[in-house]
């Protein structure tokens, strides 16, 4: 195991982005791995150098992953590219069983490491959740209008949570196997 820990760090907008990333964290602690969660804003100063493995995980909102997100990938590209990673993409887009809802998903992820350079060990997309009453009048009126197009819950008056949270645990525990991969690197 490595010694060093785990960095989780993410970008969100309405917090359920977050959410992922916390369940992500506690999946590596329950596996005893040591991990350091943080927002994109809040990690513009970290040394990748202290940690053997980086998840990262940002949401799509208008067709494009958050900005912050995107130049904080790119600048550590290289670094980010000399150790394993993993990268997860979170919009409601995943949420589409049809063939174009996923490809549309996986268009976005796709997006978000061709435009930072990141190649990740693993990548992987959750659908997210129509968390209305985050959203301000007018983000609630298109998100309803949104969600009544892709056949989603439209009654606003309660979020919704799409997240297949199994997954998110699957995915926790395949990138907890990379942590024997980084004590080899770092």
């Amino acid at each position: 195991m490595s010694e060093k820990p785990c960095l989780v760090l993410y970008a969100s907008n309405h917090g359920h982005t977050r959410k992922i990333a916390s369940r992500i964290a506690q999946r590596l602690r329950d596996a005893q791995v040591a991990v350091v969660v943080t927002d994109v804003v809040d990690g513009v100063s970290i040394d990748l150098a202290d940690y053997g493995l980086v998840v990262i995980g940002g949401s799509v909102h208008a067709g494009h992953h958050q900005r912050p997100l995107v130049s904080w990938m790119r600048q550590r590209a290289e670094a980010l590219n000399a150790r394993p990673t993993a990268v997860f993409s979170v919009s409601l887009t995943q949420s589409d069983a049809g063939d174009e809802g996923q490809e549309t998903a996986k268009g976005y992820l796709d997006a978000l490491l061709a435009d930072s350079g990141v190649r990740p060990t693993r990548s992987v997309r959750f659908a997210g959740a129509l968390q209305y009453r985050e959203y301000n009048v007018a983000i609630r009126w298109i998100m309803r209008r949104i969600a009544r197009k892709q056949g989603l819950p439209t009654d606003t008056s309660h979020d919704v949570d799409l997240t297949d949270w199994d997954d998110v645990d699957r995915f926790a525990e395949a990138i907890g196997d990379l942590v024997l991969v980084a004590g080899r690197v770092t």
